[in-house]
């Protein structure tokens, strides 16, 4: 079924002088213009995480993040509450080392911690983000390492999570089969996986991203 809607879902990734980070985020299907908002927010999270200091806090690079978002919507003459969108954000160095922030719905896992659902949350489930946050505490924000026994991340958007009850074992299952894997055979795999969804007509967009450590 073709509904003829842009692509809210955007992803952007980055790597400089030793770091990288990756940004998704999935705009609100009710806002107009929040295929807008998410781009934006992704594009801007990747340049604020290379642009800022490896250990600035998580309150400043949150601000950053989203004084930037709401500057440039107003460049182009876009109201917030119209491009409303979730925003997942991790970043980190060739040591290993990394960190992350996320307002709203989807998951950030790595092979051993959904860093996104802890058990007093399980049933709490509020539908927030950029354009309609307005605290601190709506963000998530945390850190881990990437070793051989804690291997990569995947980010998804609620597209994808929601359908799946193990989100860490899916999130561990594709990152054990991609590490065996080239990257060309990587991004088969995925496409492939999104293309056959198993949910019957779920029209909502997907979008996973992947990262994994380097032997």
């Amino acid at each position: 079924m073709d509904l003829d809607l842009p692509n809210q879902d955007a992803v952007a990734s980055k790597k400089r002088n030793g770091r990288w980070v990756v940004a998704v985020a999935d705009g609100m299907g009710s806002r107009s213009l929040s295929h807008v908002g998410s781009k934006l927010a992704t594009n801007l999270a990747v340049s604020c995480c290379l642009d800022n200091s490896e250990d600035v806090s998580a309150k400043e690079l949150i601000t950053d993040i989203y004084t930037q978002w709401l500057t440039g919507l107003n460049e182009i003459n876009i109201e917030p509450n119209d491009a409303v969108t979730t925003l997942m954000v991790t970043w980190g160095n060739s040591k290993g080392d990394y960190r992350y922030i996320q307002l709203g719905d989807g998951v950030i896992c790595s092979s051993n911690d959904n860093h996104s659902v802890s058990e007093d949350e399980l049933f709490s489930n509020e539908t927030t983000g950029l354009g309609l946050s307005k605290k601190l505490s709506d963000w998530r924000t945390g850190r881990g390492k990437l070793d051989k026994a804690n291997i990569g991340l995947i980010l998804m958007t609620d597209g994808i999570s929601e359908d799946i009850e193990d989100q860490l074992g899916f999130c561990n299952s594709i990152l054990k089969r991609a590490q065996k894997a080239s990257l060309r055979a990587v991004k088969k795999n995925l496409k492939g996986l999104l293309h056959n969804w198993p949910t019957p007509h779920h029209t909502d967009d997907k979008t996973i991203a992947v990262v994994l450590i380097n032997e």
